[in-house]
């Protein structure tokens, strides 16, 4: 092993309790090390520094641009590798788990003269079947003036959209984006859209969803076989100022708490009418509204309470009021959704993050009718960082919206319009969201 490359054995930033961490730097032998199950976002980095990354469950491994210069890195604000071979393999990692990298290239005489900041995950033993966002592999590369975002290809997806701060930039055939001349005070939100045809889903039983999932948009006026048949895949990035993410780890700055998630579903109309002509129940009474995170109007709310100083998460939840009517707007009866179908499950807590699991089944409780259904998975980290995955049905409105610690103001985390009650059926077609964030 090269005389300049130095052994660091230490508890990882985010393992809490789990395995030490080695992380080291190889010159001849960095090859031949054997990367358990190892994945990668893209077949090459498109950043101006990182050359190649590729994650395993319990290692990951990088390389950057450059040659027989001094390099530092820092894992959060542990230094764990100084030498001049730009590589780099960490070791001894936890599955599934976020980590934060910090590139330094030094001159001569020890200073910093170039940094850049990397956030990814290792890679999991099995990947989650209902939600391929969960396990996906995102990589967010930082430097002076650029930003790049990197991702695991989505089967069956041909091209991706790009939006920054909810205004599109354009469409890519890879699964890379950069963005450049970036301004160091700047907040920057980029959203990558993508669709794909129900049928390229890798399960059997998706192929008899595309079959009634066609038909229902054949049949309803106002929808489309491709409406009904597209499952919708939206990943979300918030990305600090440059100028905090490229200042030195010894400087970051941790902001942990409590967190709020809440999680509303609503019926944007007015008046709807019943799918079922022969029901006495002709119309139904919406709650007539646009997304508001404060409204009182809505079929169900989800209120996630997360405290990351003292582990825990905490479940508070409650369903509207569904009214009856006749053809000619006669009140025929009214009751509340039971809120058993909302649960808190596999709450899972250590030093430095908190994870649940939010399951959500609530049916009309008036007349026979399928479910409103999500999942969400979070997983909130002590360093002010968090990860939301869900997937919902296309029907109704949902919205969903998170406080942070030490504020009060509402952060919009996904929002989706309603594409027909038909869209809430077992067959169809379902959204697929992921946000996360990467600023300290």
């Amino acid at each position: 092993m090269n005389s300049q490359i130095q052994l660091k054995t230490s508890k990882p930033k985010r393992a809490g309790k789990f395995l030490p961490i080695a992380a080291l730097g190889i010159a001849g032998t960095l090859y031949a090390v054997n990367l358990n199950r190892r994945r990668k976002t893209a077949a090459s980095s498109h950043s101006r520094m990182l050359k190649n990354i590729e994650q395993g469950t319990k290692q990951i491994k990088m390389e950057w641009k450059g040659m027989n210069r001094p390099y530092r890195v820092f894992r959060g604000e542990e230094l764990i590798y100084e030498g001049v071979e730009p590589r780099l393999v960490d070791q001894n990692l936890v599955p599934g788990t976020l980590y934060t990298y910090c590139i330094e290239v030094l001159d001569d005489h020890g200073n910093v003269e170039g940094k850049m900041r990397i956030q990814t995950t290792t890679s999991v033993d099995f990947k989650e079947r209902d939600n391929i966002l969960e396990d996906l592999l995102i990589t967010t590369i930082v430097t002076h003036g650029q930003i790049s975002l990197e991702w695991e290809p989505i089967e069956g997806v041909l091209e991706y959209t790009i939006f920054r701060n909810g205004i599109q930039l354009e469409t890519v055939t890879s699964c890379a984006f950069t963005d450049k001349n970036i301004k160091v005070d700047d907040v920057y939100t980029y959203m990558i859209k993508a669709k794909r045809p129900l049928q390229r889903s890798n399960q059997l039983k998706w192929e008899l969803k595309s079959v009634i999932a066609n038909a229902v948009g054949a049949i309803k006026k106002d929808s489309s076989t491709e409406m009904a048949a597209d499952e919708e895949f939206t990943i979300t990035k918030r990305i600090g100022p440059l100028k905090d993410l490229l200042r030195s780890p010894q400087e970051s700055k941790h902001k942990s708490g409590n967190w709020q998630l809440r999680y509303t579903t609503f019926l944007k109309e007015e008046w709807l009418n019943n799918p079922n002509v022969a029901s006495e129940d002709q119309i139904f009474k919406g709650d007539h509204r646009s997304f508001d995170p404060e409204s009182s109007e809505f079929r169900t709310r989800s209120d996630v309470f997360i405290d990351t100083d003292n582990p825990s998460a905490l479940l508070s939840k409650t369903t509207g009021i569904t009214e009856a009517f006749t053809k000619d707007h006669e009140k025929l009866e009214s009751s509340s959704a039971s809120d058993e179908g909302i649960q808190l499950k596999k709450v899972l807590t250590d030093d430095d993050r908190v994870q649940f699991h939010l399951n959500h089944s609530v049916s009309n409780p008036l007349v026979v009718s399928p479910a409103i259904d999500y999942h969400v998975c979070g997983t909130f980290y002590k360093d002010n960082e968090f990860d939301l995955v869900g997937n919902h049905d296309q029907s109704p409105e949902h919205e969903i919206y998170l406080k942070e610690p030490g504020t009060d103001d509402w952060q919009v985390i996904h929002q989706a319009q309603s594409k027909g009650l038909e869209m809430m059926a077992d067959p169809m077609a379902n959204h697929y969201w992921r946000y996360s964030t990467f600023t300290n």
